[in-house]
């Protein structure tokens, strides 16, 4: 049976993605620390995409290596890759969830909500679901114009 192997699939799939919207990716890690201004659901959702795919890739390639050290709480493993995948990417979230937020008119200080755990479905819900706040308001002007 010819085709690709479902390994094959995932890496097409990963590198049209990246291939078609790096635009979104890059503006995103140029703009890691900028908090003000707004942010399109384009550049959020593909953003938190490639992140989510980074983070499974280098997750994977532990995995595959074997590398599991001791964490200091007993019976959590500390995976090296993925957890230098995590601190790299968690400021350019945070940054591109903000000026998500404030693209629908909601101040940045809803990003919290991640910390809870269960506050995570709202915040994807608005930063890759909702549309855009047509006109400009506090945060600045549209991105789609």
């Amino acid at each position: 049976m010819g085709g690709l192997l479902p390994i094959n699939w995932f890496f097409l799939f990963v590198g049209k993605l990246v291939a078609s919207d790096m635009k979104w990716i890059t503006k995103c890690l140029k703009n890691y620390a900028v908090f003000n201004g707004r942010a399109g659901r384009d550049e959020c959702t593909y953003f938190f995409l490639f992140v989510t795919f980074i983070q499974v890739f280098f997750l994977t390639i532990d995995l595959l290596i074997g590398w599991k050290f001791q964490n200091i709480i007993d019976g959590i493993p500390w995976y090296p890759l993925f957890e230098i995948s995590r601190l790299l990417t968690v400021l350019p979230a945070f940054a591109v969830g903000v000026r998500r937020l404030h693209d629908l008119n909601k101040s940045g200080w809803w990003i919290l909500l991640i910390f809870t755990g269960i506050g995570i479905i709202p915040i994807v819900y608005w930063c890759c679901f909702l549309n855009s706040d047509k006109d400009d308001n506090q945060y600045g002007l549209s991105p789609t114009q």
